[in-house]
């Protein structure tokens, strides 16, 4: 599948990339590499769709386009892919594009590492929209995936892909409140955001937090939701679901003190 389609050539230059670049075979995928940009990034062209999966600088994102543009910085999705079947999500919205971005996308990166149907069904965002599905039949063909995560240092397989995620709406006794980083990028910045996911312990804590994802990268946003979320406690589910040592995926919003 060929860098042609308008829609990808689009999707590609919003990605930081370049259609002039140079681009190496990889089966069904087309790789592309920047080093200059510090970039790596796989594609996959569907027509009405595209699936990019791209390590830029350390920052691994999976982004689908041609979906409604949304109202919401976030969209609620559910997602089937290998081993994960019909889970609830949250993807990040593009602003002002229709493109969403997986909330864990090595994750899903290593779900389609083996090929296989990508579906995605988005809920309606309000009373006048509709529910909306896509089903992407990816082929079995690793070399890119593999280059993209290798390229953002993410493992090939991670045995914490499979933890139950809680589906559970939480409510925290002690909230995680980063701190908005002194960084100088930050400030340029203005605005953060970082999806993390922990593991619930059993005294309703947060252990084994990772980043899933980081924007802008690089600017120590990362660092300081992950110290937050260190004294962050969880009350018990109301309906006495047990979720400790299920995965909570969740995402934490910076906003500079006094605001902008």
């Amino acid at each position: 599948m060929r860098l042609t389609s308008p829609l990808l050539a689009a999707a590609v230059c919003a990605l930081g990339a370049s259609p002039a670049l140079a681009q190496q075979a990889a089966e069904d995928w087309d790789l592309t590499t920047n080093a200059e940009q510090q970039l790596t990034l796989a594609t996959l062209d569907f027509g009405a769709n595209v699936l990019a999966l791209r390590c830029r600088a350390g920052d691994l994102d999976m982004l689908v386009t041609g979906v409604p543009v949304s109202t919401r910085a976030t969209r609620k999705v559910r997602v089937s892919a290998g081993a994960t079947a019909a889970e609830d999500q949250v993807w990040i919205a593009q602003p002002g594009q229709p493109v969403l971005g997986a909330d864990e996308p090595a994750r899903l990166a290593r779900q389609l590492r083996a090929g296989g149907d990508l579906d995605i069904r988005l809920d309606p965002e309000g009373p006048t929209d509709r529910s909306h599905r896509y089903r992407l039949t990816v082929p079995a063909s690793a070399a890119a995936v593999d280059a993209v995560l290798t390229a953002c240092a993410k493992p090939l397989d991670e045995p914490r892909d499979l933890l139950v995620r809680v589906s559970e709406p939480v409510t925290w006794s002690a909230m995680p409140i980063p701190a908005f980083p002194r960084s100088p990028a930050a400030q340029t910045a203005g605005r953060g955001r970082v999806g993390l996911s922990c593991i619930v312990s059993p005294e309703w804590g947060l252990t084994d937090c990772r980043v899933e994802s980081e924007t802008p990268p690089d600017a120590d946003f990362g660092a300081s939701a992950l110290r937050s979320a260190r004294d962050a406690r969880l009350n018990p589910p109301t309906n006495g679901t047990d979720i400790r040592g299920q995965l909570l995926v969740f995402a934490m919003q910076f906003e500079p003190p006094g605001g902008r």
